[in-house]
């Protein structure tokens, strides 16, 4: 495998770059930011960004920023044949809306907490965009739902009930390459329950013509032999295996060939 000259986008309290310093496939890295003994690239815009890293021949951008993801870099760096390591615009909605997340997963047979019309039992959960919360009576859904309106009105909108499932949340890490998906093992996970979930998340990526490569982390719960879906996040995931190992073969649409 080859060595790689790698753009890391993040912070400097980043853990991402353990990783990479860990890493036997890293030739040269370059930051965003200011770090003893390595270049720092600076930019005003994706497509000035896209430029530099095509004169300093960066093989991959990695993306450890939410804020970068979500303004839509990956979109950009792509058009310009960057390989970039974040998902696109289109796919930050799982992150953004709870809506488009819930109707993506049912979608493809992921189970997810019902949806509740009216209280029914207590506790349960209060939802709207970027925001959850647990409510142990009538009184706290009406409190829960003031703060939300007079946080915005926008996302006041999008306020449902969802049922609250009783367990030990634990998170699913998943990459994907455009073509595969592979989930790192969880030991609070059966091991069949998390194929038969990363069958599902792999199938929805390929069903929907998922143009990236990047990572989704789904936050999950094990409530009698179900894993339910509570929502995606963008934390960048730690590795106990070679990270550019990793990244390399989803560049080169192989995670299939590897084991996490």
């Amino acid at each position: 495998m080859p060595a790689l000259n790698v753009l890391l986008i993040a912070s400097a309290d980043s853990a991402v770059l353990d990783l990479l310093f860990k890493s036997k496939y890293l030739n040269k890295l370059y930051t965003n930011f200011e770090l003893p003994n390595v270049p720092d690239i600076r930019f005003n815009t994706f497509k000035e960004l896209a430029e530099k890293c095509k004169a300093l021949k960066i093989d991959l951008v990695l993306v450890d920023d939410k804020k970068f993801i979500l303004q839509g870099i990956a979109d950009v760096l792509r058009v310009n044949y960057i390989n970039c390591f974040a998902i696109n615009s289109f796919w930050t909605q799982l992150i953004l809306s709870n809506s488009f997340a819930r109707n993506m997963a049912e979608k493809y047979g992921i189970d997810t907490p019902k949806i509740m019309k009216y209280p029914q039992e207590y506790p349960l959960v209060v939802r709207a965009d970027g925001f959850k919360e647990t409510a142990g009576s009538l009184q706290d859904i009406i409190d829960i739902s003031k703060t939300i309106v007079n946080h915005s009105q926008e996302i006041a909108n999008t306020i449902y009930l969802e049922q609250f499932i009783d367990g030990k949340k634990t998170t699913l890490i998943s990459f994907f390459d455009g073509k595969n998906l592979i989930t790192c093992s969880n030991e609070e996970i059966p091991e069949n329950i998390a194929e038969d979930y990363n069958s599902k998340l792999k199938r929805m990526f390929v069903s929907e013509n998922s143009d990236f490569i990047g990572y989704i982390n789904s936050e999950v719960i094990l409530k009698e032999q179900t894993l339910f879906n509570l929502g995606f996040n963008l934390e960048f995931p730690t590795v106990k295996e070679d990270l550019l190992y990793i990244l390399i073969s989803a560049i080169y649409q192989k995670l299939d060939e590897i084991t996490l």
